[in-house]
């Protein structure tokens, strides 16, 4: 347990005490609801090839929230800190899970001299597409914007009783995603190697009540996420994630 702004945070570090000088810390940011075991076995072996940093957002696993809107910035400056405050400066290689790796896309847009690679792992929606991109997969099987409003608040109702720290996260995620691209305060990323890894297998959720078929759409929004994520290095002008 590391102290940040006066909260206690847990965190894990494998290999720091044998790091090179220079070389990369790969740093892992899980999904909303997620704790650091998430990840399993990665981490021990990553460890083997660089030293790892994993940790519990502010309010998630056992660290304590701090009360504080959990935007991007704040998430991002809480980290470095977090960093600092355990001996891993820069640079790092950023790993993502969903919102993690929407969260990794804006810590590399402020502080881009100290990234020197990205990985996202089944990201979150791409930010740097417009409304009218996102609605794709929804108007390939015939939903459109009435299907991506059910889809989203009928998602959002997993998070109805969950901790105030992830109710916090999950509003901070959709009012991101209601806002115009230009809006979304995006900086540029560094000119590093950029990783994606897309979930391909339809997993149903019973619960959730859509007005379209979800293995249909589930299809649809993988055909346009592979689409995104081959035509172009994403770290220059066709940039997706």
């Amino acid at each position: 347990m590391v102290t940040v702004g006066r909260h206690p945070t847990r965190v894990q570090a494998l290999g720091l005490e044998s790091r090179k000088a220079g070389a990369p810390v790969v740093v892992f940011e899980a999904g909303i609801t997620n704790a650091l075991e998430v990840w399993g076995s990665i981490l021990s072996q990553v460890a083997g090839v660089a030293p790892v940093v994993a940790y519990d957002r502010a309010g998630v696993g056992r660290s304590a929230w701090d009360s504080v809107t959990p935007t991007p910035r704040h998430v991002t400056d809480r980290l470095r800190r977090l960093l600092s405050q355990i001996g891993a400066p820069p640079p790092y290689v950023l790993v993502g899970y969903s919102w993690g790796g929407m969260l990794i896309r804006y810590f590399a847009g402020y502080y881009p001299g100290e990234v020197a690679g990205l990985v996202y792992v089944d990201p979150g929606p791409i930010l740097t597409q417009s409304r009218a991109e996102q609605l794709v997969p929804f108007e390939a099987v015939g939903a459109g914007r009435s299907g991506y409003d059910a889809y989203w608040s009928s998602f959002g109702g997993f998070f109805s009783q969950a901790p105030p720290a992830v109710r916090a996260e999950f509003k901070v995620f959709r009012d991101l995603m209601e806002l115009e691209t230009a809006q979304r305060d995006l900086g540029p990323v560094p000119n590093v190697p950029v990783v994606a890894l897309l979930a391909a297998k339809h997993l149903p959720v019973p619960t959730m009540q859509l007005p379209y078929d979800p293995r249909a759409h589930f299809e649809a929004d993988l055909r346009h996420r592979t689409a995104c994520s081959g035509s172009g290095p994403w770290h220059r002008r066709k940039e997706r994630w």
